[in-house]
């Protein structure tokens, strides 16, 4: 008896499996020929995309793939979506020049996230602002904002930012017509956040062309002084003295006059008569 309803079970196990894939198989076809239809890109997989990201609905996800991955480019912006394994469908839209400060927009009734940076701001029409720089995210939300989020489709629960990407969140199982509603949101979105200050970087240095093999130098630092070279010996200029070793007779230079004594006389030129010097007293 007991055996019977193991096969039963282990029968009913295998038909979940056979559907669950058929209609995974059929998500692919289906974005695909969407993906095709638009202009854009397919693949399959990939399994490290996931892990560049770490808010909101891809926190701590990092070991899951991503899976009918979509590229493309909307409103000037380049854009990615892509299923987390029976988890989400996810949409980053990347903007040009990022920032430090991060902004997130879930709806009220999705429980707040669990980042300890982002701080509550409060409710803007359905949904609730958390941000990394409550300050900053005030001047963000606007008369603007507040008409993007009476507009946000509902099947977009969660928008998010993270340094350069805006990224939004919708169930698994949407159709085209929702993936196409998302990428619009998140590329407003990303309009919208152009105005957070970019992302602050060391001044002074040039960081494209820096010598791996060289340590760089800290913010504020003086460069160091470049190290002098040895100085290479100089070399005696011609006919000058060399220093003598005790005892060797002292080499004389071809061609160098001898200094005169006291009484010696002078070659006179030809023709030429010149008084003489009194000899010397002789001792």
């Amino acid at each position: 008896m007991w055996f019977v309803l193991a096969l039963i079970a282990l029968a009913g196990a295998c038909a979940l499996l056979y559907f669950d894939r058929s209609r995974r198989d059929q998500t692919g076809r289906v974005r695909q020929i969407w993906a095709k239809a638009q202009g854009y890109t397919y693949d399959n997989v990939e399994e490290k995309l996931p892990g560049q990201f770490h808010r909101a609905a891809l926190a701590k996800q990092e070991y899951l793939s991503a899976i009918d991955v979509v590229k493309g480019e909307r409103r000037g912006e380049s854009f990615i979506l892509f299923d987390l394994e029976e988890t989400a469908t996810i949409v980053a839209v990347r903007r040009r020049v990022g920032s430090d400060v991060d902004i997130d927009l879930r709806l009220k009734s999705t429980p707040p996230p669990k980042d300890s940076d982002l701080e509550l701001l409060g409710a803007i029409g359905p949904r609730v602002v958390f941000a990394t720089d409550l300050e900053i995210a005030r001047r963000v939300c606007d008369q603007r904002m507040v008409a993007f989020t009476e507009s946000v489709p509902p099947h977009v629960n969660m928008l998010w930012s993270e340094g350069e990407w805006t990224l939004g969140s919708l169930p698994i199982g949407s159709s085209g017509r929702e993936w196409d509603s998302a990428i619009e949101a998140v590329a407003r979105l990303s309009g919208i956040l152009h105005v957070l200050p970019p992302v602050t970087e060391p001044r002074g240095l040039d960081r494209g062309h820096h010598d791996p093999s060289r340590p760089r130098l800290r913010e504020g630092a003086p460069a160091e002084a470049r190290p002098a070279r040895p100085a290479s010996p100089r070399q005696p200029a011609p006919g000058a003295t060399r220093q003598q070793t005790p005892g060797a007779p002292r080499p004389q230079t071809p061609g160098a006059p001898r200094p005169q004594t006291p009484g010696a006389s002078r070659p006179q030129a030809p023709g030429a008569s010149h008084p003489q010097a009194p000899d010397a007293p002789r001792p």
